[in-house]
């Protein structure tokens, strides 16, 4: 289990194939495992692939603070260095292509390009007033109120990190039944950040304001998913972004790399390809 220390986190980091540098950045509350389970680092083979657990995440250290994308950007850079990465195409699911926008802002001349997966911006929050009804919100909290739990009909990652540090063998038996083994070991990880920052400071806007995002050079594909609920981010990217191309992962709301990797992968494949000249 590669691992390496940066600023004030121990971060775990998988790397893989040789060629032009990619790096995977997955989403908030998630691990590096979610996109080895999609099968890209096999159709990426002839790239240098890097995934790595962000602060707090999967087998990384868990700090205190310093959770916002300006600081997951800084991690991604000090990580860049210690690998010897000058530059790299960023792939990025949800929150992962907010830091990987951030990144593209503050040092464009390190992203070669910059690939969404049905990302929501803090910066953006007025075109998406209603995050709380998105579906995997919904769904979380409707499983989570049969083991007698509540989390609120808005989005709330710190009170979920709560809840989940303070499950009860029961109420753990009633998520592990409901979303199967693979389903509660995801649920189960969240729970270590309970006593960090994380859950507010991942919604900080920390600069990365809609004009910031706007502003953005560097080449930008917005994949969302065919039943998103973020249609007003992805039309103000392709509106506003200098260069951004915008597709459609069929049959996925807003969990691509697990509803629908496959078309996932070749549509990331397809424009990594394109940027590279394969």
């Amino acid at each position: 289990m590669p691992r390496i220390q940066l600023r004030d986190v121990d971060t775990h980091y998988q790397q893989t194939g040789a060629g032009p540098d990619v790096i995977l950045i997955h989403a908030f509350t998630s691990n590096l495992s979610v996109w080895m389970m999609t099968g890209i680092t096999e159709a990426l083979s002839d790239y240098r692939v890097t995934m790595y657990d962000l602060r707090g995440h999967g087998a990384s250290s868990v700090p205190s603070t310093h959770y916002t994308s300006a600081d997951m950007s800084d991690d991604l850079f000090q990580l860049m260095d210690a690998l010897g990465i000058d530059s790299a195409y960023l792939v990025g699911h949800s929150y992962g292509g907010v830091i990987g926008m951030h990144a593209a802002s503050l040092a464009p001349q390190r992203v070669g390009g910059v690939i969404l997966s049905d990302t929501y911006f803090p910066g953006l929050r007025e075109l998406e007033p209603d995050m709380g009804q998105a579906d995997v919100w919904q769904e979380l909290r409707d499983t989570l109120r049969k083991a007698n739990v509540e989390v609120g009909d808005q989005v709330d990652f710190a009170r979920l990190f709560r809840v989940v540090r303070d499950f009860d063998a029961e109420q753990l038996a009633v998520v592990k039944r409901e979303l199967g083994p693979a389903g509660a070991r995801w649920l189960s990880q969240v729970g270590q950040m309970a006593d960090s920052t994380a859950g507010t400071e991942m919604f900080e806007e920390a600069g990365l304001t809609a004009d910031r995002i706007a502003a953005v050079t560097t080449p930008v594909v917005a994949l969302y998913d065919e039943f998103s609920p973020f249609d007003a981010t992805s039309g103000f990217l392709r509106d506003r972004l200098a260069d951004c191309v915008t597709d459609m992962v069929p049959k996925a709301k807003h969990l691509a790399p697990v509803q629908n990797p496959a078309d996932l992968v070749r549509l990331i494949k397809t424009h990594l390809d394109r940027w590279s000249g394969r």
